[in-house]
């Protein structure tokens, strides 16, 4: 399965690249692969209060045993809106996006949060409703909100990894490569116009790395960037198998619906 691979590769990302030490208490598991979250040392990552490192905390405690937990990944993107916030022009339309689709999510989540524990069991339950025709679903939703959550943070995730090398595409043509792949194939030319024109505004590498590390251009050197890139890595590590379990659950559910928007 995707998500059996994807647990596998952020294994060995994590220990391979980002140097962890030890394991937290927190591991997963999809179908027979079982997997356990490397926990990254504060030292190597410098983990104190920055928008980035709530955000690699939050994401790294959603799933929980084989469930992605509804209050959990809605904490996690609150987190990750003000982290996209500081991102700019460039992202201002990624985060308008994201917003709104959380708002999709809570305004269902809130009126019955028992029944809405897991990722699984709110689509299950807004599923039940008759709210969708299949995989054709209604908007607004929580199922619409989510399959644009997913499709975003992968979007998100694609630029990230792509920040990573210090000599490289400028992050402008990262970004169209990212939405190309992930948000492209089910945007109608509307949103095909509106989308690229704002990544157009990306700026350099270095401008994104201090932003998101909090560090000041002029103090961005050697070392503070090492430490930007490894927490960068550690978010996308997170991400990836998250992003697979996430998949999975809508293709089980039928509710991946491909129509251009």
């Amino acid at each position: 399965m995707i998500a059996d691979r994807a647990l596998n590769s952020y294994s060995n990302t994590a220990i391979n690249e980002l140097d962890v030490v030890g394991y937290c208490d927190f591991g997963f598991a999809i179908g027979e692969v079982a997997a356990t979250i490397p926990r990254i040392s504060s030292s190597k990552l410098d983990l104190r209060s920055s928008k980035l490192d709530e955000v690699i905390r939050a994401f790294a405690k959603v799933i929980d045993g084989n469930d992605i937990t509804t209050t959990k990944l809605l904490k996690s993107f609150r987190c990750h809106l003000e982290l996209l916030k500081k991102g700019g022009a460039a992202l201002c339309i990624v985060a308008k996006d994201l917003e709104a689709n959380i708002h999709k999510v809570e305004s269902f989540y809130k009126k019955n949060p028992t029944g809405c524990k897991t990722l699984a069991s709110l689509l299950e339950l807004e599923s039940e409703s008759g709210i969708h025709e299949g995989n054709v679903l209604q908007d607004p939703s929580a199922a619409v909100g989510l399959l644009w959550l997913r499709r975003s943070l992968a979007f998100q995730c694609h630029l990230f990894e792509a920040l990573l090398p210090s000599v490289g595409q400028h992050p402008k043509d990262s970004a169209y490569e990212a939405y190309n792949r992930h948000l492209a194939p089910n945007h109608g030319w509307m949103l095909r116009t509106v989308f690229p024109a704002s990544l157009s505004q990306m700026p350099e590498r270095h401008v994104f790395i201090s932003t998101f590390g909090e560090v000041e251009i002029e103090e961005l050197d050697e070392e503070e960037e090492t430490k930007v890139v490894r927490k960068l890595r550690a978010l996308i590590s997170t991400l990836q198998p998250l992003l697979a379990v996430w998949k999975d659950e809508f293709i089980r559910l039928d509710l991946e619906d491909t129509r251009r928007v």
